[in-house]
């Protein structure tokens, strides 16, 4: 801890600056929020902004973080949500509406023209949509960062290591899965940077073995991040909320409706009566922040999101105490590699130290015969 304090203070003083300006801004901070003034509707703004994107971006990351264990949190939240502001811009004919809040999504007014578009539309949910993006390539990093640890301290990752016992069996052993690995590794390796970004670009579920290869090959990180938040944030998570979009927007979301009323009717009841429920709640204030009816589809809608959290909260949990495990059990193996070294120098200290006894004991009588003799000439 000393030697930290002292790193840190090393560092300050080299970087006068730097330290000054940080300081400067941390006690402006500081001064905007204690005193009252002009500028306390502009931090009671950035405190909202900050509390709603800050939400999106942390929903991406639990959407990505862990080896396959994410929360899929677009189907839960962005895509309801997405889907909600899609049906009140049509329900409004327009985007007068708040999409956050106790009164969110309810009209303001409906006025006369044109339905907004759906680039409109998008652009409303544009902002949350790449915060939401932003946080899925931030979880992503774990995986780099512990592969990248683990080649620099000159361990192996498991990981890694399956991908390699992968590449040693024979094609027609390999099962759907293992090609798959393979395919991501080759693209990996022989196109870099835009591998990367070709592999966050698709929904690809093996992609957390794309920061492995990167973390042990020792990409560099703004490499590999870029890459990740340029297709994630910007390219797949933009191409499947416009999807949602154009899902919901009258005339598809209509031929939708009229074909499930052909073929599926009793999914579309269901449908339709979630989404007249919803409709009434666009245009009733009331109704929205009365006591909503209870239904057969939110119970079935909360229980798997209750389901959902509880499967990821316990994936979470078992990924940390099989690391931990795994932590200790190279600690043991560590300290028992060290035991054996240890008595094995002993070992060998006093078979040395035996063998040079025995010499000198089979030496002795020549060497005192010598003696011996030299005296007698001296005489």
């Amino acid at each position: 801890m000393v030697v930290w304090l002292q790193g840190v203070l090393a560092g300050a003083l080299k970087n006068k600056a730097l330290v000054a300006s940080v300081g400067f801004a941390v006690i402006s901070i500081v001064a905007a929020y204690i005193f009252d003034g002009a500028h306390r509707p502009l931090i009671e703004e950035f405190e909202r902004q900050s509390a709603w994107f800050g939400w999106w971006v942390m929903l991406g990351i639990a959407s990505s973080i862990g080896l396959g264990t994410g929360l899929h949190t677009f189907v839960l939240f962005l895509g309801p949500y997405i889907a909600k502001v899609t049906l009140a811009a049509y329900k409004c004919n327009g985007l007068d509406f708040d999409d956050r809040g106790h009164f969110s999504f309810v009209c303001h007014s409906i006025p006369e023209g044109p339905s907004p578009t759906v680039f409109q539309i998008y652009y409303k949910v544009a902002a949350a949509v790449f915060f939401w993006g932003l946080g899925t390539s931030i979880g992503e990093l774990p995986p780099y960062f512990i592969a990248r640890a683990a080649a620099a301290a000159g361990r192996d990752d498991p990981e890694f290591g399956g991908i390699e016992r992968i590449l040693e069996l024979p094609p027609e052993e390999r099962s759907m899965s293992d090609k798959a690995q393979v395919v991501m590794y080759m693209v990996m390796q022989n196109l870099g940077f835009f591998g990367i970004l070709l592999c966050a670009s698709v929904p690809n579920p093996l992609f957390d073995l794309a920061g492995i290869i990167c973390g042990h090959f020792s990409v560099p990180f703004m490499k590999f991040w870029g890459a990740t938040m340029i297709g994630k944030a910007l390219i797949k998570n933009t191409v499947q909320s416009f999807s949602i979009v154009v899902l919901f927007s009258h005339g598809v979301l209509e031929g939708v409706l009229s074909s499930l009323e052909a073929h599926m009717p009793a999914v579309h009841e269901l449908i339709k009566t979630v989404l007249d429920a919803q409709m009434r709640q666009f245009g009733n204030p009331t109704a929205v922040a009365g006591d909503a009816p209870i239904t057969v589809f939110g119970i079935l809608w909360n229980t798997l999101i209750a389901g959902t959290v509880g499967y990821f909260a316990l994936s979470l949990v078992e990924a940390l105490a099989l690391q931990e495990i795994r932590r200790q059990q190279e600690a043991a193996l560590a300290k028992l590699i060290g035991d054996e070294a240890k008595t094995a120098d002993l070992k060998t200290a006093k078979e040395t130290t035996a063998t040079a006894a025995i010499a000198t004991a089979a030496d002795g009588p020549d060497c005192a015969a010598s003696v011996s003799s030299c005296e007698s000439t001296a005489c």
